[in-house]
């Protein structure tokens, strides 16, 4: 995109370089005229090329900065297996910088966004269930806990 809006600029400037070397040249009045017109014409159109690319070159500026950011951000979290099968990024304690130890969507963070989980409450299997606000997925996190029958040593019976 900005190689071509450089090249389009290049080309205007050329052909208006090409022109004014060709005014002196010119002795006819309503000609010259005509010449400066389309002198002024080609600048005019090396100008918005330029300007074109300059837009276009502080868009992939900020691209860039963005994708620094991000990188920044997601050297500091590692994909986690926190047990039945459910994965999660949580922050690096090492690498908190301040911020408390937190799990964020894997979803989201795929995405390039963080999105921290929130938990929701823990069932009677052990397992912590959590919400992901960004983009609405549950989580639940843990191997449940089978729970064993009790056996009445006294009867024989399981409770």
């Amino acid at each position: 995109m900005v190689v071509a809006e450089i090249a389009t600029g290049y080309s205007a400037l050329k052909a208006a370089y090409d022109l004014a070397k060709g005014l002196k040249d010119i002795n006819d009045r309503v000609a010259l005229n005509a010449a400066i017109i389309e002198l002024q014409e080609k600048i005019l159109s090396a100008q918005e090329a330029a300007s074109s690319a300059k837009d276009k070159l502080r868009e992939l500026q900020e691209t860039v900065a963005e994708f620094e950011d991000w990188n920044a951000t997601a050297t500091r979290y590692q994909l986690k297996d926190f047990g039945g099968s459910t994965f999660a990024y949580e922050l690096i304690a090492e690498k908190a910088n301040g911020d408390p130890v937190h799990r964020a969507c894997p979803k989201c963070f795929d995405n390039r966004k963080r999105s921290i989980l929130q938990f929701d409450y823990r069932d009677m299997s052990q397992r912590d269930h959590y919400n992901c606000h960004g983009c609405g997925s549950k989580f639940e996190f843990g191997n449940a806990v089978r729970h064993q029958p009790q056996v009445n040593r006294s009867s024989g019976w399981a409770v």
